[in-house]
């Protein structure tokens, strides 16, 4: 057993951690959005990295740690969505307002399925010494702090905690503003000291509670830890306990009165880097242990930084060249085949070199320690094995070095990093060429808060919520607009729905465009409160769609004559079309008491002094048109006004035959499609154009417009218009744009689609629709060959296994179990990544929003149930 009682801290005052070596000021770092992302983006975060090196002081510490995320946690994120929840707004202990009582609940539905995911997060965790002055712990700051320690000066008086403070605050201005360092509460200072004694372990989320710099915590509350290195206490070994490979690790474990289970932890120092450094942008070694970070094992990694000044790096650099030199005479002839030593020669050539590049450069000399922990020592040591070796492949060498654990372990522990011997890994850098390796690494994207849209698969070992905003984007000065695209069965219509809810749940106005035959849409709410609920049947409507009753009175002619129109087959310039307005005009109307389009008929048929030729023109026209089937809700005066105030109006267009694309063109043009289409479009467009009015008429009521699969409405004149109006203009009175489409680059990119900034993109079987989807999400396919590939071959793939046995297997063919609802989402800030999409969360939900005929039948017979 090895107890060393100079290890726990000494106390901890707001972020200040007082250790027996020292005192350190801890922060919270943010990591940066990375992967997939263009050149530009990708170096300006290595820039921030070269910049944030410039800026520590010598002996900083940095670590990544895998945390768990509490289900409360994110319950909590998903609640303050809710406009009327705003933590700025609410009043400590008020009672929840009756207008958010519907999310409040429907988030607490969402509590059992967040349970089950088991969420992780990487948490970087930036350590500042400050007992050496602002340059950290040079020789120069060496010897203040053993004048310091002679004098016996006082570390946690008022006068000595305000200098630290004070010191601390300089060396945070210096890094950059980009990772938004936050000072830890003592609550996480103290949760720490148990993560890194107890790994794995300690599988406690990092608390919440904000800094407060008078808060404390006393020696008391950071117990002791016991390390029994390669658990040979345990294991009754007293002599050779390290007997093989699998026997490099450090049990460590608690009081029983504390009640941590007992952790084994493998920690390896990266000792080796490859001469010729890593090939730019692939130089993420760290992502590597997100990738392989499993429920089972967790892996962390943490640097400990010195730096030189370059001139001190410059003559570091030549004597060691010499060196190498002086060891190359003496082994004569030999040494020309001694590769080790050549590669030596040039690398410290070629550090020389970079130190002389300018004032900015820094010689950089940092211990990469790399752990795995487990809760039984195989797991730990298969873990480890299996980043030895891909990292054997990137030319970069792990040591496990039998008995070094305990050592080591010291060199993660912030306060005794000085007694863990570091100074044998550490690899001699530059700024620049240890930016390159970016370990602030983000692959977390979405919102902050808002409702649930899934979870990040972009590194598989570290899953975490992705929470969608698309509310408060206006509220940030972003326009709320969104497309879901992929191919049929691939899960948009899911997803279109566990949104759809969401947001009525949180009092948003909803009106919604159905085009199946099933009426999905209607089914999937039809547990949604009635009085709060309009549905529309496009082909048997009960209700009027005359614009002069429907719309405003003002805008009436306006739009009434823009739907009119394409029916009649008058051009928009043409003397019927200046006829119509005339007519339609508010004082005419007004005057000639036309209300409805009926009475507008009526009215041409009077034989009137001022009677004029166009008007036979017209009466004939709109008689033709209050012939067709489908039109003649707009000129029944016996059917009800409907109340389109109601908080969710579903139209469904079901069994209506859009004119195609080409159609759409040739019906303004050439009227070569058929009345029938005509008469489908002009519904469809007045009912795009009756939410715009209602929408932009209540600004401070959050509302959304949520069409499918409307390609001919978006490539239509109209269309086009009443698009483009929401999605450019909507954000100024609280109005979004969503939609859902097969091929969402041809539906949605004949748009002003720089404003649909949020896209969810599933699966496509087809691989140029895929490949044209990633290039309208502005990704960069040359940058990232692979990201294509992964797109079509492996985003929700197909069990197609063939044994060649004839055996029966209903489930080839269909997704894999597990990979169903993958998608690639770029979010509202750039973010891009990609997501397996939420399920519904419960069984009752599932089974209404399930449309496979198939599974339908089996519910029906009983079948699997």
């Amino acid at each position: 057993m090895i107890l060393t009682l100079d290890e726990p801290p000494k106390s901890a005052i707001g972020n200040l951690r007082f250790t027996s070596r020292g005192v350190y000021a801890e922060y919270l770092l943010s990591g940066l959005p990375f992967i997939f992302q263009s050149k530009e983006v990708q170096d300006q975060v290595a820039d921030t990295h070269a910049d944030l090196l410039r800026a520590l002081p010598s002996g900083a510490l940095l670590e990544g740690l895998t945390a768990p995320v509490a289900t409360r946690n994110m319950v909590r994120r998903m609640i303050f969505a809710h406009p009327d929840l705003q933590p700025e707004t609410l009043t400590p202990g008020a009672p929840i307002p009756a207008e958010a009582e519907d999310w409040v609940k429907h988030c607490q539905l969402w509590t059992p399925a967040l349970q089950q995911r088991g969420h992780r997060r990487r948490v970087f965790i930036l350590s500042l010494p400050l007992d050496y002055g602002q340059s950290g712990a040079t020789a120069v700051g060496s010897w203040q702090r053993r004048l310091d320690s002679i004098i016996g000066r006082d570390k946690d008086s008022d006068h000595s905690i305000a200098h630290y403070r004070d010191l601390a605050a300089t060396m945070v201005r210096k890094l950059p503003p980009a990772i938004f360092a936050k000072p830890a509460s003592v609550e996480q200072i103290w949760w720490h000291w148990n993560y890194v004694a107890s790994r794995h372990s300690w599988n406690q989320p990092l608390p919440t509670n904000p800094y407060d710099p008078d808060a404390r915590l006393p020696e008391s509350a950071f117990t002791p830890v016991f390390k029994d290195p390669s658990a040979a206490e345990l294991r009754g070994r007293h002599w050779f306990a390290t007997r093989s490979e699998e026997d490099i690790f450090l049990r460590t474990y608690r009081a029983p009165e504390d009640g941590v289970a007992d952790s084994y932890q493998v920690i390896t120092g990266l000792e080796k880097w490859p001469d010729a450094g890593i090939r730019w942008p692939h130089a993420t070694i760290f992502k590597v242990l997100d990738d392989m970070t499993t429920p089972s094992a967790t892996l962390d990694w943490a640097i400990h930084f010195t730096f030189d000044t370059a001139d001190v790096a410059v003559d570091t650099a030549h004597n060691t060249i010499t060196n190498i030199k002086d060891q190359a005479r003496q082994r004569g002839r030999h040494a020309d085949s001694d590769d080790d030593l050549l590669r030596k020669l040039v690398s410290g050539r070629q550090l020389a070199s970079a130190l002389k590049q300018g004032s900015a450069e820094r010689g950089v000399n940092p211990a990469v320690l790399v752990t795995a922990a487990a809760a039984d020592p195989d797991i730990a040591h298969s873990v480890i094995s299996k980043v030895i070796r891909r990292y054997n492949g990137q030319k970069l060498e792990l040591k496990r070095r039998r008995g070094s654990q305990a050592t080591l372990w010291r060199g993660l522990n912030v306060g005794t990093e000085t007694d863990a011997a570091l100074h044998e890994i550490r690899n001699p850098s530059t700024v620049n060429a240890f930016s390159k390796f970016v370990p602030l690494l983000s692959t977390s994207f979405g919102n902050n808060v808002g409702v649930p849209l899934g979870e990040t698969i972009t590194s598989p070992g570290l899953r975490q919520i992705v929470l969608n905003d698309l509310i408060g984007a206006p509220g940030r000065d972003n326009p709320g607009n969104l497309v879901i695209g992929g191919s049929p069965g691939r899960g948009k219509s899911l997803c279109s729905k566990n949104l759809t809810r969401s947001w009525l749940a949180m009092g948003v106005g909803l009106w919604l465009f159905d085009p199946t035959d099933a009426r999905e849409h209607e089914r999937a709410l039809s547990t949604f409160d009635e009085s709060r609920k309009l549905v529309i049947d496009a082909r048997r409507p009960k209700f009027s769609l005359d614009g002069l009753r429907i719309f405003p009175f003002e805008d009436a002619a306006e739009r009434t004559v823009d739907h009119l129109l394409p029916q009649m087959g008058f051009a928009p310039f043409s003397p019927q079309a200046s006829r119509l307005k005339a007519l339609l005009a508010p004082e005419h109307r007004e005057r000639n008491g036309i209300r409805t389009s009926n009475m507008l008929i009526d009215f041409l048929r009077e034989r009137r002094h001022d009677r004029i030729a166009v008007d036979d023109d017209l009466l004939i026209a709109l008689e033709g048109l209050r012939a067709e089937r489908l039109l003649a809700p707009m000129f029944d005066d016996s059917l009800p006004v409907p109340d389109l105030s109601k908080q969710l109006v579903i139209w469904n267009f079901g069994g209506l035959k859009l004119p195609n694309v080409t159609e759409e063109y040739a019906a303004h043009l050439h009227h070569q499609s058929t009345a029938t289409q005509r008469a489908a479009q002009a519904l469809y467009g007045m009912a795009a154009d009756l939410a715009q009015s209602l929408f932009f008429s209540r600004p401070d009521q959050p509302d959304i417009l949520w069409v499918e699969e409307c390609a001919a409405w978006t490539h239509s004149p109209g269309g086009q218009r009443c698009a483009n109006t929401i999605i450019r203009q909507g954000r100024k009175v609280w109005t979004m744009f969503g939609g859902v489409s097969q091929s969402p680059r041809n539906d949605f990119g004949v748009l002003e689609d720089e404003y649909i900034d949020q896209r969810i993109l599933l699966g496509f079987k087809e691989a140029k629709i895929a490949e044209d989807t990633l290039l309208w999400c502005g990704r960069d396919l040359d940058r990232h060959p692979k990201l294509k590939d992964d797109y079509v071959s492996n985003t929700s793939p197909a069990q197609v296994a063939n044994y060649g046995d004839d055996s029966i297997d209903s489930r080839h063919g269909r997704v894999i179990p597990g990979r169903e609802g993958e998608a690639w989402v770029l979010d509202e800030f750039g973010g891009f990544g990609k997501v397996r999409l939420f399920a519904p969360p419960n069984a009752e939900l599932a089974e209404l929003y399930d449309t496979n005929p198939y599974r339908a039948r089996q519910r029906t017979r009983g079948v699997g149930t």
